[in-house]
């Protein structure tokens, strides 16, 4: 299997990447396997997913022969699938909810994640969420994971955004630089990343991944879908295997986490696997109920009314082989 990992710098070179035939069938190599572009939007350890389906031939054996592309953050998710740069992309939810309902026709096909996969780290003078009252918090991008999650944060300890300033630094390296330099009081990001701070003397004060969210949620535009149905299946089925294989194999999974995030530490990416066992799902059925749960946060911020059938936006029967 031929896998290449690739840095998208900007928008506009995603849109460049595109062709006219984005979403005409794609044409299987000589041994068969079906070429397939997959996006995803941070280097964390949530997405070992994907990593050992790369690594260890789960793609290969569901006859498919993927490229994983890395986008810089959740705003390049939608651009990336409709230019056609990326067929499958994976992300926050709201962020392809709030397409759905400007017109980009899209579909839910696979989910990893229902919970946010968050962790607040913050220098040791804090030690409850309330401290922050006052402070700077570091997370990535508007409409990124962390940037949901330190409101939803906040307001579970009956705090709102104004209470903090939420300072946007793009990327979890950034965030981690931010907190060691201490340009902010705390990070709000995932593991095993946000875990280094620990050494800089920085305290775990929370994590979130007692509250859903639409998060490891699979994306494919629907003329793609419909041209290339059987890439999907193939993905989707390649998904379900992908899931069980991290939670058998714990040695190959560590593996490839310091791989893709460029953790050099056993014990930071062990931390992180531990960590995710509790956020990954069994199975890549798409929740309906996660689903609304995007839409509804993506119209409260377009101040307009979410669909009242979410439902047509999900394709589970992949999932079954059809």
């Amino acid at each position: 299997m031929k896998l290449k990992l690739t840095v998208l710098a900007s928008i506009l070179a995603l849109s460049a990447c595109a062709g006219n035939n984005a979403n005409q069938a794609v044409q299987a190599n000589a041994q068969g396997e079906l070429p397939l572009k997959i996006g995803y939007t941070a280097p964390g350890a949530g997405y070992a997913d994907l990593y050992v389906s790369a690594d260890h031939g789960i793609f290969k054996k569901h006859g498919l022969n993927v490229e994983l592309v890395r986008l810089n953050d959740s705003s390049q998710l939608v651009a990336g699938l409709t230019s056609g740069s990326v067929q499958v992309g994976v992300g926050v939810g709201q962020d392809t909810a709030a397409a759905i309902m400007k017109g980009t026709d899209l579909r839910y096909v696979a989910m990893s994640e229902a919970h946010y996969n968050l962790e607040l780290w913050a220098t040791p003078d804090i030690t409850k969420v309330e401290d922050l009252k006052g402070k700077k918090v570091a997370i990535t991008s508007p409409g990124s994971q962390s940037d949901f999650g330190l409101t939803a944060l906040l307001e579970k300890h009956g705090l709102t955004r104004n209470d903090v300033t939420g300072v946007f630094v793009k990327s979890i390296p950034a965030e981690v630089a931010a907190l060691q330099s201490g340009a902010v009081s705390a990070l709000l990001t995932q593991p095993p990343q946000g875990t280094e701070t620990r050494e800089k003397g920085a305290v775990r004060v929370a994590t979130l991944t007692d509250l859903e969210f639409p998060l490891g949620m699979y994306t494919v535009q629907g003329k793609f879908l419909d041209s290339n149905r059987e890439a999907v299946r193939r993905f989707v089925q390649a998904e379900a295997d992908a899931l069980k294989f991290l939670r058998g194999n714990e040695k190959e999974t560590l593996q490839s986490i310091q791989k893709y995030t460029g953790i050099a530490k056993p014990d930071l990416a062990k931390y992180a696997y531990d960590f995710f066992l509790g956020v990954w799902q069994d199975s890549p059925e798409v929740d309906e109920k996660i689903v609304r749960m995007a839409f509804e946060e993506a119209a409260e911020i377009a101040k307009t009314q979410p669909p009242q059938d979410v439902g047509k936006y999900i394709d589970n029967k992949l999932l079954g082989g059809a």
